[in-house]
Order: structure tokens, then sequence, then C-alpha cells
């Protein structure tokens, strides 16, 4: 092929490699990033006609630099395209004032810029002449005709050339020709090595589990990609030629076992899967051919890392061996044979791609250094690590998808590999190794627990008598109206310690107190710890079993109780206790202040003992951090067997403040706690956040006011935080802690200002370490999920008489040796900024298809529905292997499933919406207030194909309906409440479907309410009303589009080209139903209305009726197409006017300017435009006149819903469509004093210079959202999913 003449050449298929790469290519035509690239910086006195006849001596070798790529009836093919050579260019930025940088930005343009495989130029060679002795030779090439091993062969021959040119060597062997790759590939397709191979991987992947990934999310091919280097030094390289020779191994396999352990840690899997890549070239005829061969094949790894490091990599190593074997094997086939298709079931996590044949060639005179810009494609992450044969220098880059990686990550990343595989060729075993580097481990395991704090070394009991002391006279209780002071409180607390100890109990002993809460209550409390006892709270609610296990345990000497509890313990009721005496000496700092049961995992309670010294410290932290005085009122709502509780009780006595007890069973009505909050002017309390959502929810709770609420016991959500600053003015802080560490070990400031998403539980408090280990206890790095665990003052002393579970749970700090630390059982990781994140009990992260999903971010997205009051998410597994989501909530009014369901969708993706909702009227708690999960009911799930599908129809006119929906769907059947639009419905079948309504029921709704009614029950329900609404055919000049919080400003959306607003359905219904969506219609669509002058009358036009819908604060708007153009312009008529401006979000929409040098459209041009708006492709029917009767009476024939409208509003339609056309020629834009965000459609416009940069003379700013859509596509349900949370972002 490499005749250089120009004639014409055979077609050719394309290879299996190009097959993928084609079709990935033909999904996102638009991504730039299928542009492979690098430079090699040239330093020393370059011959400059020797090197331009050296690089296109290779161009006119390397027939794949010249293919040109089309679609034909049998599938693409492939050509030489003589004309497409990419000869060298020189381009001199030597005068510039930064030549390297101008060089590098070029070079970044020219990697931006996607290429079209059927038109553009494949590669390009371009040498920067920077200086007479600095050049920079850049290469880019489309990953379908060019793989790394392929680029090498280029940079080879170039260098022999030069070479002979300068010095008469041999400049070797010519490039093989293209057809040579294409040939072999042919043969090997259809021999029998190929079903051999497919048996092998078929067999080597029997049992893989699914692909766990190092980032959260779905690993879907980027439009960029962060990159990071590191070096890896010359000792390693020294170790790993040492290590292989000894063990037989090669070492490019060690390394590839290396890198692969590395990627199973950050996973936290027993077993990971990385894909690994085969050149397929050596012994082929075609190895000198450039070309794309390289493929990536799934490597199971599943090291024992207590194993010697030789024996540990041994199964990767020997996979690797047998895999080479059958390496040319597709993995796209693989993936196919294996049904791992799809986002969620991929063939491999991370791409380890070892390059021992990189060693840069001598050019002669110069020095050489060379700078990678792009490799293709990148899914998740890619380790590609390339040498010299010798593994004399190692250097590893790493290219990182940026929807899941940061830049920061992409950085961390190569530096902890390169220090991993260091570390454990030094080490000799993979136990050994940390994940994180010793910079990583030091920050977050000493740094940022550096919490010393001077704490009086004293007792609880001793701070209240302070407070005693300091205000006698001061109210220190408040219960229903009745105050008691500090002074008679000392007097009866003491009278009650002094009884106790005349029983003989002290320091050592356990009192059970079970009291309803009262001032008793507390008198009970302090008096047994003025006695120098501890406190065992029980809940008299609490079944006698439970409480018989507990007593059992703990063994109190007495009972403070109104009746004897079960066994012998003896007892002292209230009205016994003595109302004077003199207080006995009390408790040390190091005995127990109480003891706290709480549930074991075997269902057995455990007690436990929180000394002194540990309570002190959460005490003082709390009143100083916080700033607690006397002046603050203090409610006490939380059971005292509720961890909570004890802050609660004794900060305010410690603090000389007022503790307010709220009534018995107060804690669980909102009505109640909000009115006591009013009347008792508390300024701080506690809730748990579920309740806070249920306090939240009920209408006393607005506009409360209090200085500081506390929230612990579960997640606090970002959707909780913002209804409560919404609804409340307070301080919000979120704390964390496990009952075993004196109640909270971590603090979060949440207040107004905090936009943390999700919310972290914070830093440690005072003399508090935190640290998030591995299963090995070994530091894990920021982002990297592990276990928590709290050392420090404030850890329980133990599990009252369980001396296994306290040796299981508390075990020795490795960092601090001598101490204690505690394992929570919770998962957790750092972020970048040092604060943790909760991520639930290590149960509660569940894997479902490779997604690892946290419970919390689904509960998230279900809560921020203003129809759900709580809600608990679980993954449930009622049938073996058949595990599910399923959501129980308790539901506000105007709850709708299928409205829920649609609402969660718009939020998070597929695989973590929940497969059954289950509404209930409370959420069923266990005696802690927490989620009692056994009192949970087995959803509905449905099966086969009336799984999903909710209730049946009922009444006769749902039935009607249904079988209605189900026509116009195509659809077997269709469940009361399934949405129209959800199950596939557009508004050109709302069209179709309204018709037939009104044909079977002899009424007409009209279709405005389909779209404010979707489902059939509540279509069906407008139908039975005793009188219609008004006829509404969905072509007033305003229509309603989504019902959404009427209390929110809603989104005005402006029509497109034809003037109907119908198109933004889907995003009526995604932003639902915490948004209204309203469209903007022509008005000239009724023909007695005359067609307005100009776009800007017809902006007033527009801006007079946002105006007149009365809705409160700013003003959001978009508009797709034409319709952005006019949102634009009712933007600043509406600034004019002096209102607000929110989001104005632009679909795709360019200026006017860029229409006016436009040929004028001729009336086929029209007619054209609407047969596209009623869903055919115009170029489909070459024979059909482009005459306004002939395309209308086709679009009759044709059954569309659009033809089936009246011959009114069909014409309406296309006199629109022809005036929308000159209003926006004769536009000229206004600047608008605020930000437009344009949602561009990337895969679009290809040759035409369309940007959104074109709108900046016309706003302060422009902001560029990127889509993977053509423009037809842009309200499309794939692009709304993409657009709504955005959306949803901006008009906050």
């Amino acid at each position: 092929m490499a005749d250089g003449s120009g004639t014409s050449t055979p077609d050719l298929p394309l290879t299996e490699a190009q097959e993928g790469l084609w079709f990935a290519q033909r999904l996102d035509p638009g991504n730039p990033v299928f542009n492979t690239g690098q430079y090699l910086d040239l330093r020393g006195p370059l011959d400059l006609p020797a090197f331009r006849a050296a690089v296109d001596g290779m161009v006119a070798e390397a027939d794949s630099l010249a293919l040109r790529i089309h679609d034909a009836p049998g599938g693409a093919v492939q050509r030489l395209d003589q004309a497409l050579r990419p000869w060298l260019e020189v381009v001199d930025v030597s005068a510039e004032a930064d030549p390297p940088s101008a060089a590098r930005e070029a070079m970044a343009r020219d990697m931006a810029r996607a290429v079209d495989p059927a038109r553009g130029r494949m590669a390009a060679e371009r040498l920067y002449r920077l200086s007479p002795e600095h050049h920079l030779w850049y290469q880019r090439a489309h990953h379908l005709v060019l793989d790394g091993f392929g680029t090498e062969l280029l940079v080879r021959r170039v260098a022999g050339l030069y070479a002979a040119r300068l010095t008469g060597a041999d400049p070797g062997q010519p490039l093989a020709p293209f057809a040579a790759t294409v040939q072999e590939d042919l043969t090997y397709r259809a021999s029998p090595k190929r079903e051999a191979d497919a048996a092998y991987w078929r067999k080597a992947m029997d049992g893989a589990p699914d692909v766990t990934g190092i980032a959260e999310g779905a690993a879907m091919t980027a439009r960029s990609a962060h990159r990071a280097e590191a070096a890896i030094g010359p000792e390693a390289g020294e170790a790993l030629r040492r290590i292989a020779a000894a063990h037989d191994m090669a070492w490019p396999d060690l390394l590839t076992a290396l890198l692969g352990a590395y990627c199973r840690r950050l996973t936290g899997e027993a077993e990971s899967m990385i894909g690994v890549t085969f050149m397929n070239r050596f012994g082929s005829a075609a190895a000198r051919a450039p070309s794309t061969q390289m493929n990536v094949l799934p490597l199971r790894i599943r090291p024992d890392e207590a194993l010697p490091l030789h024996e540990a990599v041994k199964d990767a190593v020997t996979q690797l061996a047998r895999m080479r074997r059958h390496g040319r094997y597709r993995g796209e086939q693989l993936r196919r044979d294996l049904g791992r298709l799809g986002a969620g079931r991929r063939l491999h996590g991370a791409i380890v791609n070892i390059q021992p044949f990189h060693e840069i060639p001598a050019f002669p005179g110069l020095t050489a250094g060379l700078r990678l810009l792009g490799t293709g494609p990148v899914d998740d992450i890619t380790f590609d690590l390339r040498t010299d044969p010798g593994a004399a220098t190692l250097r590893l880059d790493v290219e990182a998808n940026p929807n899941l990686y940061s830049a920061e990550d992409a950085k961390a990343h190569a530096m902890r590999a390169a220090r991993f595989v260091t570390a454990a060729l030094a080490a000799g075993c993979l136990a050994e190794v940390p994940t994180a580097t010793p910079e990583e481990a030091r920050r977050l395991v000493h740094e940022v627990n550096e919490t010393a704090h001077a704490v009086p070394n004293t007792t609880l009991v001793a701070l209240i008598d302070s407070a005693i002391r300091a205000r006698p006279e001061a109210t220190a209780l408040r219960f229903e109206g009745q105050s008691i002071s500090y002074r008679d409180l000392d007097r009866r607390s003491a009278a009650l310690a002094a009884a106790l100890v005349a029983r003989g109990i002290g320091p050592g002993d356990v009192v059970a107190v079970s009291l309803e809460r009262s001032p008793e209550l507390v008198i009970a409390l302090l008096g047994t710890m003025r006695a120098g006892a501890a406190y065992l709270p029980l809940d008299p609610a609490h079944p006698a079993d439970r409480l018989a296990r507990i007593l059992g345990s703990a063994k109190p000497r007495l009972a403070l109780a109104p009746a004897a509890l079960p066994g012998d313990v003896a007892l002292l009721p209230p009205p016994d206790w003595p109302q004077e005496g003199t207080a006995p000496k009390g408790p040390a700092p190091d005995d127990a202040a109480y003891i706290i049961y709480t549930s074991g995992s075997t269902g057995e309670p455990k007690g436990a003992v929180i000394g002194h010294r540990a309570i002190v410290n959460r005490l003082e932290w709390m009143r100083q951090h916080y700033g607690f005085t006397a002046d603050d009122r203090i409610l006490q709502k939380t059971p005292a067997t509720f961890d909570v509780s004890v802050w609660e009780f004794f900060l305010p006595l410690i603090a000389g403040a007022t503790l307010v007890l709220a009534p018995p069973g107060a804690h669980r009505d909102p009505a109640a706690i909000a009115r006591l909050i009013r009347e008792e002017g508390i300024t701080t309390a506690h809730f748990v956040p579920s309740m806070l959502a249920a306090f939240l929810a009920h209408p006393a709770s607005r506009g409360l006011e209090m200085a500081r609420v506390f929230c612990s016991g579960e997640e606090l959500t970002a959707d909780i935080r913002d209804r409560f600053h919404a609804t409340m003015r307070s301080e919000l802080h979120n704390l964390y802690g496990p009952t075993e560490a004196a109640v909270d070990v971590s603090f979060w400031d949440a207040s107004a200002g905090d936009r943390s998403r999700p919310i972290p539980i914070g830093r440690p408090v005072w003399n508090t370490r935190l640290y998030v280990l591995d299963d090995a206890l070994r530091p894990v790095p920021p982002g990297v999920t592990g276990h928590l665990f709290i050392a420090g003052v404030q850890l329980a002393r133990e599990y009252l008489a369980r001396p296994d579970l306290t040796e299981r749970a508390f075990i020795p700090d490795p960092f601090h040796p001598g101490e204690r630390m505690y394992r929570t059982g919770d998962l957790a990781r750092f972020r970048a900024d040092g604060a943790i994140l909760y991520l639930g009990r290590s149960d509660g992260q569940v894997k479902l298809r490779g997604f690892r999903i946290e419970l919390g971010e689904v509960e998230a997205a279900v809560a921020s529905s203003p129809t759900v009051q709580q809600v608990r998410v679980i993954a449930r597994e009622d049938r073996p292997g058949d595990k599910r989501l399923v959501a129980y909530l308790v539901p506000a009014p105007g709850y709708d499933g299928a409205a829920l369901r649609a609402h969660v969708a718009s939020r998070v993706p597929d695989y973590m919406v929940p497969s059954a909702f289950v509404a209930l009227d409370a959420l069923p708690v266990n005696t802690s207030g927490k989620l009692d999960r056994a009192a949970l009911p087995t959803p509905e799930m449905g099966q086969a194909k009336g799984e999903g599908r909710g209730r049946p129809p009922e009444t006769e006119t749902e039935h009607r309906l249904a079988a209605l929906f189900a026509e116009v769907l195509d659809l077997p059947e269709v469940g009361a409440e399934e949405d129209f639009f959800a199950l596939g419905g557009h508004s050109l079948l709302a069209v179709e479907l309204m018709l037939r309504v009104q044909e079977s029921f002899g009424r007409d709704p009209g279709l405005g309410a389909l779209f404010e009614h979707p489902t059939v029950a509540r279509l069906a329900a407008v139908i039975d009303a005793a009188s219609l609404p008004p006829g509404d055919n969905g072509l007033r000049p305003l229509i309603r589009l989504g019902q959404g919080d009427e209390s929110r400003p809603p989104l005005f959306v402006v029509h497109p080209a034809g003037g109907i607003a119908w198109c933004y359905g889907n995003l009526a219904r995604a932003l639902a139903p915490e948004r209204s969506v309203l469209g903007l219609q022509a008005p000239s669509l009724d023909a007695e209305v005359l067609p307005p002058t100009s776009l800007d009358t017809l902006a007033t036009d527009y801006a007079a009726r946002v105006v007149a819908a009365g809705r409160p604060g700013p003003v959001h708007l978009a508009g797709w197409s034409v319709g952005g153009i006019i949102a634009h312009a009712v933007a600043v008529r509406l600034r004019e006017m002096g209102r607000e401006v929110g989001a104005l979000a632009l679909l795709d929409a360019y200026p006017a300017d860029a229409w006016r040098a436009e040929p004028e459209p001729d009336a086929g041009a029209m007619l054209r435009a609407l047969i596209a708006i009623a869903g055919h492709d115009p170029s489909q029917h070459p024979d059909l006149p482009m005459e306004r009767g002939a395309v209308i009476d086709f679009l009759r024939r044709g059954g569309t819903p659009l033809g089936r409208l009246p011959e009114a509003v069909l014409d309406g339609v296309v006199r629109v469509v022809e005036g929308n056309n000159r209003l926006v020629r004769g536009h000229h834009h206004r600047r608008l004093d605020g930000v437009l965000t344009h949602f561009r459609a990337a895969r679009d416009h290809a040759g035409r210079a369309l940007s959104p940069a074109m709108w900046a003379p016309y706003a302060a700013g422009v902001e560029v959202v990127d889509l993977p859509c053509l423009h037809g596509e842009m309200v499309g349900a794939e692009a709304t999913r993409l657009i709504a949370p955005a959306l949803r972002r901006l008009m906050g």
C-alpha cells in the first residue's frame, strides 16, 4: 500500500481491535479522547532538512496514518488515502514570549479537537522550533490507527532514518505494510485457534467476581483524562530484576502482579480484577506494521499477602504466562461472551500496562525526553509503566477518568503506587507494605490527631459540685412548669448518696435506675455518682426479659425504681428517699460513672463501662468548644438508656445552666417538643437525624430559634441539614461517637455556611484519636474506605463482666504502644482536608452488580422529596441470590409512589434506585430509638411481567385508561401507578393518547391534564370528576408541564422553533416534585393573534406573562435551540423591569449572530423542519413535494400525532416556524448582567463555527456544560438525566 503514488487502493475491513474503538467513537464522535499523542523534547543542534526527510520517510511507509474509515453496507471499511499522509509541519514559535508554553498550548488545542475518521486527517506530525537548539517533535494519531507500540515503531524508524542521513549508518528495514495486519487478523478470526482461545477464557473466568473499581461510580469513557507520573528508583529496578531472576519470573509479570496487588488493596475486596495489555505482535508477520493491535484482558488478583513475595505473586504470574498464549482473543468479545455488558458488568477495573520496549532511540547530537499527552480512551484508571528492556529505569504514568478521580487523586495514585512497588520489592512480603505513603500515614495517624488538651484530673461529681457552690440559688431543673434550684438539687442528691453509702454502696458498685423522665430521675443519677457508684439506666417500658438479662449481667446492688425489677434486686423507691443528708466523699477520676447497655451482634446486651475521666473530657470539651454558659437552657428529651442523655443531663449542671426536662414520651411528639422549646426558651437541643426530619416536617417547627442544635446517633444527611436551615434559625452541629467512647468523639459544624455533601463526622475532640485502617490495621490513604478505630482518654473501661468481648473490641493501639483503641465496626474514609466521612456500618455498605452502594446516599435521594418525612433504605435478599434495595418510608402529604420513583431516578444512577418503596405509618424503632430492621415488612416485589407495575387497575375508568396507555405505548400491560412518560411516552404520543381518550370517553380533559396527571390512576380521577376542568389543548401561551413545590420559584422553559413547549416534558418530570415547570408557548399559534414584529417584542410579552404568573423569588429560565435565544432576550427584559433572574440555561442555543449570515431558508426548509418535528427523517422521503398541502396531507395520512392536531393549530406551527426564522435573523442581542449556563451538544456541529463562547459579549459570564448528545437529543431522556441535576444546582 505504501507506494505513495496516489493510486486507488481497495477497501479493507476493520480488524477486531479497530472494531471496538470504531463503535465507541461512533457513540461519541465529538470526543477527542480517542486521540493519542506525545512529544519528544529534542535539545541540541537539530539538522532540520535531515529531520524532515526522516519524518517524511517514515510517513511514506506508515500506511495507517493515511487511512480513511467509513460505513459501508457490510460494515465499516478503511482505505488508504494518499492525500491524508501527515507530512511534517514545522512551526516556529521562537518569537513568542514563552516559546515552550506556546508550543504546548498549540499541542493541547490539537489534542482537544475530535477527529472524524471518515473525513479528517487521522494523524499529525509537527516540529515546534523554540530556539536553534531546542525543538519539540509532536505526534498525534487517532487510536483507531495507532497504539503505544505502533508509536514506538514510528519513533524508532525516524531515529534510524535521521541517523542514516547524518552518519551514513544503515537505516534498517522499512515499516511493514498495514495490509499485513488486516490479513493476519482475518486469518486468526477464521482459525480453530480463536475457538480454543475463547474456551480458555471462559474457563479462566469461571467464578470470577463482579468488578469493583478503586473509585466509586460508573466507569464510562470521559472526554479527557487526568495525567500524573512518578519515578521508581534504580534500587527498585535492581531488586525487580534480581527477584524475578531468582524465581524464574519475567520481571514485567512480577511488576504487573505488584501493581495489581496495589489496586486490590484499594478496592477492599478479597479478589480484584485488573486489565492487562497484550501487544499481539511478537512472532507476527505484522510486528513492524504501525497499527492498533493492543488488547486488554482480565487478570484475577487474589494474593495471600502473608506469604513471601515470590509465592504471593505466583498465581498472577502463572496466569500471565498462560494468558499470553491466548492473548489475541479480544477483550471486547470476551465481555460479550460473559454477558458483562453495561457499566455495572465490567471485565476489569484498573488497567496495568507494562511497556518494556520503551527506550528512546538515539538521535545523533541530540538529547531526547518523552512526554505523553494521551493514550486513548480511559474508562477508569491506567497504570502505564515505561522502561527499557533491562528495567534499568522505571517511570510510572497514570491516566485517570476525571468523572471518577480528581487531578489530585491521579497524582496521589502515581506517587502511592510507585512507593508500594518499591516497598514490596524491599520488604519481600506484601503484608509488610503499607498502602498509604509515609507522608499520608504521618498526616492521618498523627497530624490530624494532634488533640492534646489539658483537662482537670477530676470527676463529673466534682464539676457539678463547683457549679452548685457558684450559683446555689440559680435554677438547676425545670419540669412541667416547676423549678428546682441548685441548692435543692444538692440537698436531695446528697441525701440520696448518703443513704446509698449507708447501705454499703460505693466505688465499684452498680445502682440500677429505672424511672420515667422527672426530677427524681436526675436526683437518682447524680446521687448514685455522688455515692461513688456507677448508675445503670433502665427503661421501664423495655420488655421484662431484656431487663432481666441486663440485671443478671450487671448485678446491681440496688435499684432506684418505683416498683420491683425482675430478679431479686433490692429496691429503694422514690417515696423512701431521704430529704436530708451529708454528701459522701464521692468517686475518684478512675472510678466508673455509668454503664449503658447496647445491643450485641448476638442479640445479648453488653454494658459499656464509662469512667469519670472519660466523661469529664467529653463534657469539658463541649462546654468550652461551644461556649456554654449559665445563661443556657438545655433540653433533655433523650431516654436515659441512650448515651446522648449523658451530656443532656450533666452539661447544663457543670455549666451552671438550666436543665429543662421534657415530659415522659414527649421526645416522640414534634408538636410537644416545639411548644416546649418556645415556652421554655430552649437554647440547645439534640435530635437523632431521623427524628429531626420528622420534626422539621411538622408545621410547629417553622420559625423556631435556638443557639445550637446537635445531631448524632445516625447519619446527618445534607438534605436534612438544608431543610433545617430553611425551617429554623440555629447553629447545627454533627457529632459522632459510639457508647463505648463517652458519647461523642468527633464534631462537624453543619451550620448555614456548610455545603458539604455528604456531611462529615469531622475531626476528633480533645485527647482523642481517630484512625481509618484496613483489615491488617494499616492506615488507608484519603478517599479510600477503611474501618474506623477510636483511641484516647474517652474509651470505655470494658464491657461489664465480658472480658471476651472487651478483648475483641478494645485492642492494642499499634501507633501508641501501651494504649488501646476501639474497633467501632463502622466504615469511614478521610477527605483530602483531613475530615472524616462516615459510611455506615461495615454491613451497611452493599454491592450490587459490581457497584459499591452506600445506603445513606440512596436515603438522601429519597429524603430530598418533600413527600417523604422519614426513610431508611436497606438491602434485602428475600430470595437467594436476589439482593435488592428497598426503601421504607413515612409519607408526607402529596406522596405518590410513581412520582417518588421518578424523583429518585433523577438523582442517582439506575443501580441505586430501590426496587420497592414501602410506605409505613411509622418506621419501627428499637429501645434506643434506632431502626428496628427485624420489624420491617417484606416488600411485594412483583414477578415476571408484572414486576414493578405497582397495583393493577381497579375501577372501570382505570382499566379502560390502562388499555389505552398500553396501546399507544405498545406495551402488553400498564399498572395503575405507572407514569405515561416514564414508560417511554413523549409529547407527540401524548397527543395520540388524548385523542383516543376523547374518542373512548366522550370527554376531553385536554392535553395539559396528562402533563399534570401522567399516571393511569391520576388521569382516571380527572376523568371521573363530576365536572371536567375547562378544555385544555395544551397550546395556551403559558402551560404547566410539571407540578412542584409552590413555595419555590418555578422554571420557565421557552419553546423551540415550532412554538410548542411540550418537548420539555422529560425535564419537568425530572425536576418534580420539588420544582414546577411552566412552558412559554407562541401566542401566534392562534391565528387570531398577530405575530410579533421583533424578537424583543416577543420577549417583552413573555416577560409580562412571567411576572403575571406571580411566582416568588428569582425567575429561572431555560430554552432549547431558538428557545435559548428567546430566553436570553426575556432575561434581559426582566432585568430591565427590575426582576431578579436566577438560572439562565441555554440548551445548545447560539446567538442570533450565528444565523444572520446563513443563507435564507426556502419554504422547503421550513416544511422539512415540520416533518422533523413530527418525528420523521425528511431525507427518507425524497419524493415528497415540499409544499404545505402535500406535507400536511403526508402527516395526516401517516397517522402521526402532530398530523392529527386541528388544521388551524398545524397551520399555526408552520406559521411560527417561519416567523421565528425572521425574528432571529433580525435580532441584535443586548448584554445580560448575569451568568448564563450553556449546555453544549458536544457530539454535534462538527465543521461548523458554533461555540458557546459566542455568548461572551452578551453576558457577564458564560459557563459551559458538555453533554454527549446531538442537538436534536437535548430534550431527550438521556440528556435530561444529565441536565436536571445541573439545573437543580443552578436554581439552588
